[in-house]
């Protein structure tokens, strides 16, 4: 997982409440091979494009002001819906690293941070005023200061959020799972030496 610290970066405001995993990332794609690079295209893929696959002008993310967006500002039960892969996906392939919402579906926050995105929440009302400021600005930056645990709207306002212990290490120690139970594995070594002297049996050796 690449090391996540402190992000400033141009934010693409996303309004509407409970988009779900399927306008994310739409299930018709979900056979479709990640590696053949096309995942972020298929990023809120029948929201930016029309039925013949031309970007739609009224919609945020085919504006060029926020072209290179890394942070998307969501409303109310964000990436509710089914856990697929793709939509966790889609959006690192589109170039997007950190979403700020309302609130999530259950299943997603858990899941995303495995892949390396970050789910930051925010009350209502905060999630609100840097939507509303950034509607206002297309192209403006947000700042996440993950180590400190606040964001900062393009107004300069400070909005602290709460996070995972385990997954803000994670983030800014860049660890995955795995290297986090390799930095464990003094202890591990040494509870399997004990156990095999406890109980050789198991091993193969007498009782």
């Amino acid at each position: 997982m690449a090391q996540f610290e402190t992000l400033t970066a141009i934010a693409a405001p996303i309004v509407g409440d409970n988009i779900d995993t399927d306008q994310i990332f739409p299930s018709r794609f979900i056979s479709k091979d990640r590696a053949a690079g096309l995942y972020g295209t298929y990023f809120l893929h029948d929201l930016r494009f029309d039925e013949n696959g031309a970007p739609r002008p009224d919609f945020v993310l085919n504006d060029k002001r926020v072209e290179g967006a890394k942070i998307i500002v969501a409303g109310a039960n964000y990436a509710c819906g089914s856990a697929r892969p793709g939509a966790i996906y889609s959006h690192l392939d589109c170039g997007i690293q950190a979403i700020i919402a309302e609130s999530f579906g259950p299943l997603f926050p858990t899941v995303a941070f495995k892949s390396g995105l970050l789910t930051i929440q925010l009350p209502k009302e905060s999630a609100r005023h840097c939507r509303e400021m950034l509607l206002r600005q297309l192209g403006a930056t947000i700042t996440i200061d993950l180590k400190r645990q606040i964001v900062l709207s393009p107004d300069g306002q400070s909005f602290p959020f709460e996070i995972d212990y385990f997954a803000k290490k994670m983030f800014v120690e860049g660890l995955n799972e795995i290297d986090l139970t390799l930095q464990l594995r003094d202890k591990i070594e040494a509870f399997e030496a004990r156990h095999r002297l406890s109980l050789p049996w198991v091993y193969g050796g007498n009782q």
